[in-house]
């Protein structure tokens, strides 16, 4: 176990500042536990049905109305998490990177597909997700997710048809 305390720091306070113990973590003086068992859910290991270039993976097709965060993450882990961890992780957002891939959901363009550069977790409405899928007309992949209502959406406008071709077919969450 490591226990540093700021008096031991040369300041004058009873706040602990980290603890280290396994399971436990614990951040600054407010005594956040950041669990074992929830390190292990977000662990790549536990990552199933996550798409790339060259494997679909689970789709999520793209669409106007809000699906649960939670879902959205579930559906790419074995170990699922439980709502309560779901919203400790949105409200500690600074200590997780949250990564999405975009592609289309029909089987003979797998290789259309992109992880997402340029989104990382915030609170976004209608965001352009970028980069487009290489060599491929342009999506315009859209994000709208925010953690305080817990829901997200991704709609795609792919050669001029809303929603019909994109797709989510990757999503994790890391500890920084």
């Amino acid at each position: 176990m490591l226990k540093i305390n700021l008096c031991i720091l040369g300041l004058q306070s009873d706040t602990v500042g980290l603890i280290i113990d396994d399971p436990p973590l614990v951040f600054g003086g407010n005594y956040e536990q950041f669990p074992q068992s929830l390190l292990d859910k977000l662990k790549p290991q536990n990552n199933t049905g996550l798409g790339s270039t060259t494997v679909q993976g689970t789709v999520l097709n793209t669409q106007d109305a809000t699906r649960t965060i939670l879902n959205v993450v579930n559906t790419y882990l074995t170990d699922k998490l439980t709502a309560d961890e779901m919203a400790w992780i949105l409200s500690h957002r600074d200590k997780f990177t949250f990564s999405i891939g975009v592609g289309d959901r029909r089987t003979d363009f797998i290789s259309r597909f992109a992880l997402a550069t340029n989104w990382h977790g915030e609170d976004v409405t209608n965001f352009q997700l970028r980069p487009n899928p290489a060599g491929a007309p342009e999506y315009d992949f859209r994000l709208t997710f925010s953690a305080s209502t817990g829901t997200m959406s991704v709609t795609d406008n792919h050669v001029g048809t809303h929603s019909v071709y994109g797709s989510i077919r990757y999503f994790t969450i890391r500890q920084k």
